[in-house]
């Protein structure tokens, strides 16, 4: 193995309703994302969200997988320009390359997830940030008793009060 090599950098698998995005104005349509005018994307994003957000990003070189629903209509392009236009220029340029898990209208959130790793996993450590709701099948599961789930309450959105445990869990190597 090549010491100057860089290391993989740790993995967020990031949710958006109920984690970042806690309340849609009657502008926002989830099939123009790419549209949004600037004001509605600083509507959308939690401000206590994206500054937990950034503030991870600072510390570490992070790449972040979007597992919201919200990939089956919204292009990496769209989502980029939206973080942008909110005023997070770094989280939008720390999607990852497989910057989303995919998921059929039958398939859990633990199971996209899965997936994801199964075919882009390189060892890097990783959490996934998800609300109680959409995120309930990670309670129990294999990132869960690793204690790689952060499952936020849901209308309480990411907040800076979360940043130990996701530090921990992006400074562990751990099954």
């Amino acid at each position: 193995m090549n010491p100057d090599a860089p290391q993989p950098c740790p993995i967020i698998f990031l949710d958006m309703d109920d984690v970042v995005v806690l309340n849609r104005t009657s502008a926002f349509d989830k099939h123009r994302v790419h549209e949004l005018a600037p004001e509605v994307c600083r509507q959308l994003i939690h401000p206590p969200a994206g500054l937990a957000l950034t503030e991870l990003l600072h510390e570490f070189p992070v790449r972040i997988v979007v597992t919201s629903h919200w990939v089956r209509f919204t292009s990496r392009a769209a989502f980029e320009r939206l973080l942008r236009l909110a005023g997070y220029e770094q989280v939008a340029l720390s999607l990852h390359d497989a910057w989303s898990a995919p998921r059929g209208s039958a398939v859990t959130r633990v199971e996209v997830i899965d997936a994801w790793l199964a075919e882009h996993h390189r060892g890097e450590p990783y959490c996934v940030i998800d609300d109680q709701d959409s995120g309930a099948s990670l309670v129990g599961s294999i990132h869960d008793k690793a204690g790689r789930v952060l499952l936020c309450s849901v209308g309480g959105g990411l907040h800076r009060g979360h940043l130990p445990f996701i530090r921990e869990a992006l400074t562990t190597n751990r099954p």
